[in-house]
């Protein structure tokens, strides 16, 4: 005969192992998000990981398209389900949806204040039943994904073949995967500005523009020009002229090591630009080896003025 004794030894044993498993789950994720630059990637298998810790029905996050509005379009966009449950990725009800419009205004309130919904649904609002019900939802929790301030999101789990009574721990550990998943973005977010304030800085020193008088400037190049790079001295050419209103653009091309066939027609591609702003390219700087193979490409340079250094073009620059 089980005695009340065992029965709750039998209860906390479960309880504990349970824990352990959900506390692996957590381990695993902050492993996922790690191994990968962007966590979006990791969603599913994320997912997946705490559907199976827990073992839920259903597993998934949804999106807040409309983060600075007072009112929450949300999207769902990754799922994970248990076999034999009816997977909900493809529900058109579940994207673009009208947060509060859809009945869901308590959940909205309370997810933008940083708190877990979760209950049986039978306990629910009337309201909220409806949508929950037809993808035979009997218990849910849902954790709100905050990215620095910003409510983004949220991670949902679903039972849908028992109306379950979630526990602390499961809420707790819930709670604690979505708050992993926002600071992954957040650092992410947090890359992606200092990556772009880089590249920045790197186009505006690898492609200068220095005025030395009122109507001319100087454009000193420096190192390998590729594709890109060209792409970039004809934008900083073009918005300098208008900007400065320059008469003389002066590139200096000193600190080029190679000047192909490639090289040559975007420099001749920018000259004939500046001159459709009414003003002209003066090319400096042109090595010995460098007007070799300019000879030997046949590149036509004869719409171009040229001057062996940047010292000579700007004396003749300055002689107007």
């Amino acid at each position: 005969m089980v005695t009340a004794l065992e029965t709750e030894v039998a209860r906390l044993r479960g309880l504990l192992e349970r824990r352990d498993a959900m506390l692996a789950a957590l381990a695993e994720v902050a492993r996922l998000l790690s191994i990968h630059r962007d966590p979006r990637m990791q969603m599913t298998q994320m997912l997946a990981v705490l559907g199976e810790a827990v073992q839920v029905s259903r597993a998934y996050i949804f999106v807040n398209l409309t983060p600075d509005d007072d009112h929450a379009v949300i999207s769902q966009v990754a799922e994970w389900v248990a076999p034999g449950i009816t997977p909900q990725i493809d529900n058109p009800e579940l994207q673009n949806l009208p947060f509060a419009e859809a009945g869901y205004g308590r959940w909205e309130r309370l997810l933008t204040q940083n708190q877990v919904v979760y209950g049986k649904v039978a306990d629910f609002p009337a309201s909220e039943q409806e949508l929950l019900v037809a993808q035979d939802i009997l218990a849910v929790v849902v954790a709100p994904i905050f990215v620095g301030s910003k409510w983004w999101g949220f991670m949902g789990f679903d039972h849908c073949t028992t109306d379950h009574t979630w526990d602390e721990v499961e809420v707790e550990a819930l709670r604690s995967a979505a708050v992993m998943f926002g600071a992954a973005l957040y650092r992410r977010e947090m890359e992606e500005q200092v990556l772009a304030a880089q590249r920045e800085a790197l186009r505006e020193l690898s492609t200068p523009l220095i005025p030395i008088t009122d109507d001319v400037v100087i454009m000193p190049l420096i190192g390998t020009i590729d594709s890109g790079r060209a792409q970039l001295v004809m934008e900083t050419l073009l918005d300098g002229v208008a900007q400065q209103q320059a008469r003389l653009v002066i590139l200096d091309i000193t600190g080029v090591p190679v000047v192909d066939s490639q090289v040559a027609q975007a420099l001749i591609r920018a000259a004939q630009a500046v001159k459709l702003l009414g003003a002209r390219v003066m090319l400096t700087g042109i090595q010995p080896q460098i007007a070799q193979t300019l000879v030997h490409l046949g590149v036509d340079l004869s719409g171009i003025q040229t001057q062996s250094s940047l010292q000579a073009g700007i004396a003749a620059a300055l002689q107007g």
